[in-house]
């Protein structure tokens, strides 16, 4: 019986450098990084994801109903899988731990995208297409913004012992505070004119959660 060469390109295609086998979704999504933050969301097509994967378009719609939700899978992959925080046991563990832990933590997780330049690659696709793909912006704030502020103000309404009185506006300092410094300070050049080191952010927010346990503590 003939075989299909297609199919003997997937599977020679589907092995990872150290010899482990990768899924088919997995072999997709991480040539549709590399499709996707090279060519822009515009400039993608499904033919130059297959070709890049290594595999036909067919595969391709097995796993993602369209382009769209192809996209949404890398931005997941780019932000939270690659923070290793996309698990109920990470949430879990990270409404455990007292608010100064927390802040350490939170930062530790940012500090790995700040260093990443898919992901800084991935914000300027986002950003600069929004307008003529607004349903970019969609995805990015119901797969990121969304997921990392309700972890975020999850912890804030728990915690009970900060006193805050709208831990959603707490988390959107928080996690803003960073996401703003990445833009500015790396994409945008800030730093070219004004240098902002972001361990000096994170110190500045840590000094806020502490001086907030003080105020607390004195109150009492």
């Amino acid at each position: 019986m003939a075989t299909n060469p297609d199919s003997s390109n997937e599977k020679a295609s589907a092995i990872i450098g150290s010899g482990r086998p990768r899924s088919k979704k997995e072999q997709i999504v991480q040539a549709a990084i590399k499709v996707f933050l090279e060519n822009g969301y515009a400039g993608t097509s499904m033919n130059r994801v297959a070709a890049e994967a290594d595999v036909i378009k067919a595969t391709i719609y097995s796993h993602f109903k369209d382009k769209e939700e192809l996209f949404a899978a890398i931005i997941e992959e780019v932000t939270f899988k690659r923070m290793a925080a996309d698990t109920p046991e990470f949430e879990q563990y990270l409404h455990s731990l007292p608010p100064d832990e927390f802040v350490k933590l939170l930062t530790q997780k940012f500090k790995i995208l700040s260093q990443s330049e898919e992901y800084r690659a991935l914000l300027r696709v986002v950003i600069g297409e929004s307008e003529r793909f607004p349903e970019l912006a969609t995805l990015y704030v119901k797969t990121v913004i969304l997921k990392g502020m309700e972890l975020a103000s999850g912890y804030f309404s728990k915690h009970k012992e900060l006193k805050l009185n709208n831990p959603l506006a707490t988390a959107h300092i928080c996690c803003g505070s960073f996401v703003a410094w990445l833009i500015w300070q790396e994409i945008l050049g800030g730093k070219n004119f004004k240098p902002l080191e972001f361990d000096d952010v994170v110190i500045a927010l840590q000094e806020l959660v502490d001086a907030k346990l003080a105020q607390d503590k004195d109150s009492k």
